[in-house]
């Protein structure tokens, strides 16, 4: 696959009861996403399409990131209440992953966002035209 072309499937969503979420998907080589509040969805979804170039800093971008190597699942003991899940679906360039969370993340031994994840979220919102 050309390293411009978008993955073959992505979804992304991170969210819990209480604050912001964010869920977006691929659909047709165009990026589907709502943000929404407060555990309930803004029933407006927006729609991006990332340029050849954006998809190949994304590519390399999760390279760099190892997301090939992030466990299946994160969890913690810090779970019970007050929880932010996340979950990514990716398949691209010949491989595949299922990866999800709550209040944990790769690159963290406790609940705090690591680097690593912070970076991934970055350039999701890069790809929807979010960038922070």
């Amino acid at each position: 696959m050309q390293s411009g072309a978008p993955p073959k499937a992505f979804e992304f969503y991170i969210g819990g009861s209480v604050g912001p979420s964010l869920y977006v998907r691929l659909a047709d080589s165009r990026l589907l996403y709502e943000w929404a509040s407060g555990g309930g969805y803004s029933g407006l979804v927006m729609e991006a399409s990332p340029t050849e170039e954006e998809w190949a800093r994304f590519r390399e971008t999760v390279g760099r990131l190892g997301i090939r190597e992030w466990e299946r699942e994160y969890v913690s003991a810090y779970s019970c209440c007050d929880v932010t899940y996340w979950h990514l679906r990716l398949d691209m360039d010949g491989w595949s992953t299922v990866v999800r969370g709550a209040n944990a993340y790769p690159g963290s031994d406790g609940p705090e966002v690591s680097e690593q994840f912070r970076a991934f979220r970055a350039a999701v919102e890069h790809l929807i035209g979010r960038s922070r």
